[in-house]
């Protein structure tokens, strides 16, 4: 019996060597993987069954199974055993990688209208809900999608994940007393932590420190530990419900709970990958594996063995003790490593605590004869018991010489879609913070409100744009000029009134103050400043609000968030929901733009420049169809688009630019639509380069824009003098610079 259990050993040694070299040089297809001819009964169905996991299997390994012997006999000896592991685990690492490589999402962007709000992905034709798996918006025009963390749980820092089920990936869990435990998490049990970290239970026993003479006993605190009457520690103060750090020991943690701080050492959590596929993050205590890989230990079919673990590159047998680093002891249970790891106290020595010695599991500080009086920082010196601000987030204190510093700890944030991180004065760390609304107005006039919303309305009134309609605080009227046209208009004039103030922005960036006419740059103490910014009338005013003005019909105004909720008029309400912007004066909500845009007319018909009435729809030839068509086409096919496509949606501006160009007689009515895209592109990072020569915006037209039509075809000769209906001929200087991006209001 011996001998046989001896020889089927041996047999599975020469095989498992053969296997390793089939890995070394790689394999094309089923039949290298798994050679007919090569392995017997003893290898073959388990490397089909890693195929099978590795969720790359052929056709080719259910045939052969069928002409095997029913079951492999497993050899007797767990030398036997571990060695058909490690070559399967080989096998099965080399899959998962390949398989990553080489999977590809394929697609394309899709567009949306409704900016600012949920796209849910339920559709008839995906396989699946994906609503679990990514949480979607509308933004710029297009849908974008961020993982949807919440219902999926987090698998940055995952070291072993499990093969995927439905959209969702998996991280390795913990069986511990008949309890399963997911990856990541922490719980309690006589006064020790235990925590799940991909298969690996550690358990540790934090080291209370106090950092101040006369410590409090309290129940319920940071690890039931002394605590201090006020949060300071190393002259740093901690904000409350915050954390602070100790450079010299990363893994002190020391919270601010109710005006009181405690501290308390931990101990890092054992972590299944090897010390070489480790790193730690700057600022961090411990470390983290550098990447996740597939879960090793598959059970084999038809067997009844207890998983073993793996750590590192070490194979251990179910109820086996072992030893990770001196600090570490651990058993392996059923696939589960459960670690007891001790915790060394807090050394106030820093950068000069010597190493652990040889056999021992925490570092010592050494014997000091004689402590300084004081600390020498550059040229600076500091007295024992004196501290000094570094920065917002760290401050130190002289101790016998030496400084000990103290860093705040900042929380990891993720802001929703209508706020962003925003570092503010005097903060150690970001915060979410809504972002500033932006309202703009260009060509015949096309609208995009505070959320987004895109609308043309052709009044040609005077209109009320937006306004505090809370508070009152301002106000902004424009005026919009027919043109001498029965059906389009342009904004002519931008007046912001604040208070007393009442500020007009007119045709060729003619400014008034109160009617009086200024020169540029001009500062209203308390108010307002104006300059000129590449070609346009920049106006900050000090409640928070920016116009920028080009003087022939574009105009965009920034607001700050502190005006969420609060603002109306033909820009909208500003709440981040572009679908009720269009409520009128009386609070009504409309999806036509006429009565809409007609609601918020102020200063009665004298303000009008021709008779007010719905215009009905134009027919135009098919030949100014086609000039705007060829006219509007470059937001697809020019170069230096080509990197904001792919963040703004063109589709509004492309259609204005084709609304503008058949409207006007003139040569360059299309470029408004392109000027606005261009500043849309430029907030996004993806500012275009030299984009208005080759839009035709800049230099002679195309000489087939001002062909004559055919005699008798009805058509309407272009107009001698067409500068009223020209945007180019007025003078722009600079105006081959793009403009700035409104700067932050905050």
């Amino acid at each position: 019996m011996y001998s046989r259990k001896h020889s089927i050993v041996n047999n599975v040694h020469v095989e498992l060597n053969e296997f390793n070299q089939m890995l070394s040089t790689g394999f094309q297809d089923c039949s290298r993987a798994c050679p007919l001819g090569s392995f017997s009964a003893n290898l073959l169905l388990p490397c089909l069954s890693v195929f099978r996991v590795c969720g790359v299997a052929r056709e080719c390994d259910a045939r052969r199974a069928e002409r095997w012997s029913p079951a492999p006999r497993v050899a007797a000896t767990m030398r036997g055993r571990a060695a058909l592991a490690a070559a399967l685990i080989i096998l099965c690492s080399l899959l998962s990688t390949t398989y990553a490589s080489t999977a590809v999402i394929k697609g394309q962007r899709a567009p949306c209208s409704n900016e600012g709000e949920p796209v849910k992905l339920q559709d008839a034709r995906l396989e699946q809900n994906w609503s679990s798996c990514f949480r979607c918006i509308c933004k710029n025009g297009f849908v974008e999608c961020r993982s949807g963390s919440e219902e999926c749980g987090q698998m940055d820092d995952c070291a072993v994940q499990l093969p995927r089920e439905g959209c969702c990936a998996k991280c390795k869990g913990c069986w511990y007393n008949g309890t399963e435990h997911a990856s990541h998490t922490e719980w309690n049990e006589d006064n020790r932590i235990l925590r799940c970290e991909a298969g690996v239970v550690t358990i540790t026993k934090p080291e209370c420190y106090v950092p101040c003479d006369r410590p409090k006993h309290q129940r319920h605190t940071h690890y039931n530990c002394p605590v201090c009457d006020e949060c300071v520690i190393n002259g740093q103060r901690v904000g409350e419900g915050r954390d602070v750090r100790i450079p010299e020991e990363p893994c002190l943690s020391c919270r601010c709970v109710r005006g009181s701080l405690s501290c308390a050492k931990r101990a890092c959590p054992v972590l299944p990958c090897t010390r070489a596929q480790q790193y730690t993050p700057p600022g961090e205590c411990c470390p983290r594996c550098t990447h996740p890989t597939s879960d090793k230990i598959l059970p084999i079919s038809g067997t009844m063995l207890m998983k073993p673990c793996i750590i590192g590159k070490e194979y251990h047998a179910h109820s086996k003790p072992f030893r990770v680093d001196p600090c570490t002891d651990c058993t392996c249970l059923n696939g589960t490593a459960v670690c007891t790891r001790h915790t060394c106290p807090v050394l106030t020595c820093g950068a000069r605590a010597l190493p652990p010695a040889p056999g021992k599991c925490c570092p010592e500080c050494p014997q000091v004869e004689e402590a300084k009086a004081a600390c020498v920082i550059g040229r600076k010196t500091y007295q024992d018991g004196e501290t000094w601000q570094l920065d917002a987030c760290k401050s130190c204190e002289c101790h016998g010489g030496e400084p000990r510093c103290a860093m705040e700890r900042c929380p990891a944030l993720t802001c929703p879609p209508d706020q962003t991180l925003r570092q503010l004065p005097g903060q150690c760390c970001q915060k979410c913070v809504d972002i500033d609304g932006i309202c703009t107005v260009f060509g015949d006039p096309h609208y995009k409100t505070f959320d987004g919303k895109f609308y043309s309305f052709q009044g040609s009134c005077k209109y009320q744009l937006a306004s505090d309609c809370v508070n009152g605080t301002f106000s902004i009227r424009i005026s919009n000029d027919a043109r001498n046209t029965s059906h389009s208009s342009w904004t002519r004039t931008a007046t912001l009134r604040i208070g007393a103030t009442k500020i007009n922005m007119g045709k060729k960036m003619r400014i008034k103050v109160n009617g009086h006419r200024v020169v540029l740059p001009h500062k209203i103490n308390g108010v307002a400043e104006i300059t000129r910014s590449n070609g346009s009338v920049l106006l900050k005013a000090d409640i928070g609000i920016q116009m920028l003005w080009d003087g022939d019909g574009f105009l965009e105004v920034t607001v700050s968030s502190v005006y969420k909720g609060k603002l109306c008029g033909l820009c909208g309400n500003f709440n981040s929901k572009a679908r009720d912007d269009m409520k009128t004066r009386d609070g009504r909500l409309l999806s036509d733009t006429w009565r809409f845009g007609s609601s918020w007319r102020v200063g009665g018909t004298r303000a009008c420049t021709r008779r007010q009435r719905r215009p009905s729809p134009n027919m135009y030839r098919q030949s100014k169809i086609l000039k705007a068509r060829r006219l509007c086409r470059g937001f697809h096919i020019y170069e230096a688009f080509t990197d904001c496509t792919t963040k703004v949606n063109p589709h509004n501006y492309q259609e204005a630019c084709e609304v503008d160009a058949r409207s006007c007689s003139g040569t360059r009515c299309h470029c408004a639509a392109y000027r606005a895209y261009a500043r849309e592109c430029s907030r996004v990072g993806a500012e275009p380069r030299e984009w208005a020569r080759v839009a035709w915006c800049e230099g002679p037209p195309p000489p087939w824009l001002n062909r004559r039509g055919r005699k008798g075809t009805g058509r309407t000769p272009a107009r001698k003098d067409s500068s009223l209906l020209d945007p180019s001929v007025v003078p722009k200087p600079n105006n081959s610079r793009s403009r700035p991006p409104p700067p932050i209001l905050h």
